[in-house]
């Protein structure tokens, strides 16, 4: 049988855990009440790596892709399109106004001897391009638009369309027509003539049996191919669009990078569509038009001395979200959002200053996370001063919001005077008033805190510390508790005029 002692520690302890229990339930509810009026501060996302460059942005590096031009096993070349007028009378007839009419069929379509042969009926007599693998289709364009310095089959090989499988003719269209109405220029047209048929026989030592050129259709003036030919039907950006569906609203934002707004914007403004994105889109093609402030000065950046590009803070494909259907609220009264290219300073900053943001969420810092700061209160991300600062030193630009330590006063503190970050960061402390050390401590850094001084300290000459133990605990709780206006003041201390008692 228990004893009434161990009853009695029983029910003291089933007591103990009831009421342990009561008070964290009593916790976990005050916490979630608490937790549902809260403010949550805003997210910022820190991806992995930084500092680095926007990813997005930069220059890719992509091999070379080659494949065997594709031909036609046992055929050979004819070299009469008359013969392919036949049965494509409409194609042969309308090519004499393509830009490519200087040239027969069979340069792209490979030797029709057997498919004239069997008039058709065989299948794999002729190069279809429907049939064709699309890194074959590109192959045979870049029979003649690899070696011509003016053409951009160098840059197709290894570009990202390629590596993607885009190809040629998911663009152009080989048998585009000049528009009708194009004027008549039958000198231009000799001319190009000329040269074209004299760098297509450059050409025939390259192929194993190659076709002859068409010869010149003078019988007849034809239009000017100069400046109409308008890319073979590639015109942007709506053939971007094919693949690009989500770019679209890029025209529907009104900004000045409207995608064929007032200043002219299309894809090949920044994108080379044969080759990789054009270098110059990260940084001097902006500042092409961005001569005057706030990059006027961009150059002598420490942004721009580190490498930093514009698409590494700004985003040249914002994501607009266009709404299709406005609902205006009348009673509602919101903030306006943010410009289409503007940056999110907190997150665009955090990626290459980890430490500073790291300071900011510190328990004494500037109010950025709260949202009643931002960092180029402070920082100008495209000026000159050091530090990329909005003044020509920090205590400039601490005085715009702390007009009431600038002076001049009669007593002033040497420290304050030089910079303001000897004794505070402004990026976040520990210490309170962003103090990089508690008072006490960051004033013994310069001053010798009451140790031996002048005799008639309070006129007593009681105040060297080492000799009287009891004036410690007075002394050096917190030296601002005497000298209250560190940072100056007009007003004279007692013995001691320039004590910053008051």
């Amino acid at each position: 049988m228990n004893s009434p002692s161990a009853r009695t520690r029983c029910l003291f302890g089933s007591c103990a855990l009831i009421l342990l229990a009561l008070l964290l339930a009593v916790v976990a509810a005050c916490r979630t009440a608490y937790r549902g009026h809260r403010v949550v501060p805003e997210q910022t996302r820190l991806d992995d790596g930084w500092p680095r460059p926007n990813p997005i942005w930069e220059e890719r590096t992509y091999p070379p892709i080659t494949v065997a031009r594709p031909g036609v096993p046992g055929a050979r070349y004819v070299n009469e399109d008359s013969l392919c007028g036949v049965c494509h009378k409409t194609h042969v007839e309308s090519f004499a106004y393509n830009v490519h009419r200087n040239h027969r069929c069979e340069s792209c379509h490979g030797p029709a001897s057997r498919h004239l042969e069997t008039r058709g009926t065989e299948p794999g007599t002729i190069l279809s391009f429907k049939k064709l693998k699309r890194a074959e289709r590109a192959e045979i364009c870049l029979t003649c638009h690899e070696q011509n310095a003016c053409t951009p089959g160098a840059q197709w090989r290894t570009s990202a369309h390629a590596h993607h499988g885009v190809t040629c003719t998911d663009c152009h269209t080989n048998h585009y027509n000049v528009p009708p109405g194009t004027p008549v220029n039958t000198v231009d047209l000799a001319a190009q003539q000329r040269y074209e048929g004299q760098n297509w026989a450059t050409l025939l030592a390259s192929l194993p049996t190659s076709p002859r050129p068409a010869p010149p259709n003078s019988s007849q003036p034809l239009p000017s191919l100069k400046g109409t030919s308008n890319h073979l039907g590639a015109q942007t950006p709506q053939v971007c669009y094919g693949c690009h569906t989500e770019k679209r609203d890029l025209e529907l934002v009104a900004h000045p990078h409207q995608v064929n707004g007032k200043y002219g914007f299309d894809c090949t403004t920044c994108h080379n569509p044969h080759g990789n994105l054009l270098a110059r889109s990260r940084r001097d093609l902006c500042l092409e038009c961005h001569q005057d402030a706030p990059t006027m000065a961009w150059h002598a950046s420490i942004h721009d001395q580190a490498g930093v590009a514009c698409t590494d803070c700004h985003n040249p494909h914002p994501r607009s979200h266009v709404r299709q259907a406005v609902n205006i609220g009348h009673t509602s009264i919101r903030r306006p959002s943010r410009l289409p290219m503007a940056v999110n300073e907190r997150q665009t900053c955090a990626k290459c200053h980890p430490k500073v943001y790291a300071m900011t969420q510190l328990p004494s810092h500037h109010p950025l996370k709260e949202g009643k700061m931002s960092c180029s209160d402070c920082h100008d991300a495209h000026g000159q001063s050091e530090g990329n600062l909005r003044a020509e030193n920090v205590n400039l630009v601490c005085y715009k919001c702390h007009a009431d330590k600038q002076g001049p006063f009669v007593y002033e503190h040497p420290p304050v005077n030089e910079d303001c970050s000897i004794c505070h960061n402004p990026h976040g402390t520990v210490a309170n008033n962003l103090l990089h050390q508690p008072p006490s401590f960051l004033c013994l850094r310069c001053h010798s805190g009451h140790r031996a001084p002048p005799a008639d300290h309070f006129g007593i000459g009681t105040s060297d510390i080492d000799g009287n133990t009891f004036q410690r605990p007075v002394l050096y709780t917190r030296c601002t508790q005497c000298h209250s206006q560190i940072h100056g003041t007009d007003h004279p201390s007692q013995n001691r005029p320039g004590a910053l008692l008051r």
